[in-house]
């Protein structure tokens, strides 16, 4: 869009401070079994409920309007961090994850309004069914000497804990050298 200022956005419930903090001591600990992996930086992972990509500036006011009237009637969410995996499977992992149970019918309803809120607007539906979690590592080329079943076994039943999700935020992601910075645009509570 030439012209246009731009940026990067999605729309996600962030954590608290100690939930980052304990999937940081769990990335440690993977790190330390030496497997190849990307890793998502513990201070800005956080429970995506739909991306956008390149969003005009100037529609930011209706993005909000639209994420305002889609939580409305929602309440605030009890949710638990807990249980590893991976996508699509252990045996062939692209993403590492960390789950999250709680008061998951509400999220995902929350989500599939989210969802029609910004199909509204124009913005592409998502064709994946919906699977609440937190994103640990990406793999881009597993190698056959990680033993990825072994890896995800050792977190499988990992407990993080609770939290109250009050709020879903509108985030600006911008990729730089370091990894992707991410900043509230705006809130909405729930």
């Amino acid at each position: 869009m030439i012209g246009v200022d731009t940026m990067r956005a999605f729309i996600a419930i962030e954590l608290p401070d100690e939930i980052k903090q304990g999937i940081a001591r769990v990335q440690e600990q993977l790190r330390k079994t030496d497997i190849s992996a990307g890793w998502t930086r513990s201070e800005g992972i956080h429970l995506t409920l739909k991306f956008l990509g390149e969003v005009p500036d100037a529609k930011v006011q209706e993005i909000m309007a639209a994420i305002t009237e889609a939580a409305q009637g929602t309440g605030k969410l009890n949710l638990t961090v807990e249980g590893a995996g991976a996508f699509p499977h252990a045996r062939n992992p692209r993403v590492l994850w960390i789950g999250v149970t709680g008061d998951i019918e509400k999220l995902a309803a929350l989500q599939a309004a989210v969802e029609d809120s910004m199909a509204g607007l124009g913005f592409e539906r998502e064709e994946r069914k919906f699977s609440p979690h937190l994103t640990l590592a990406r793999i881009r080329f597993p190698k056959p000497r990680d033993n990825w079943q072994q890896v995800i076994e050792g977190i499988k039943d990992v407990k993080l804990g609770g939290f109250e999700a009050g709020h879903v935020s509108l985030m600006k992601s911008e990729l730089k050298r370091e990894g992707a910075v991410y900043t509230e645009i705006g809130r909405v509570e729930l």
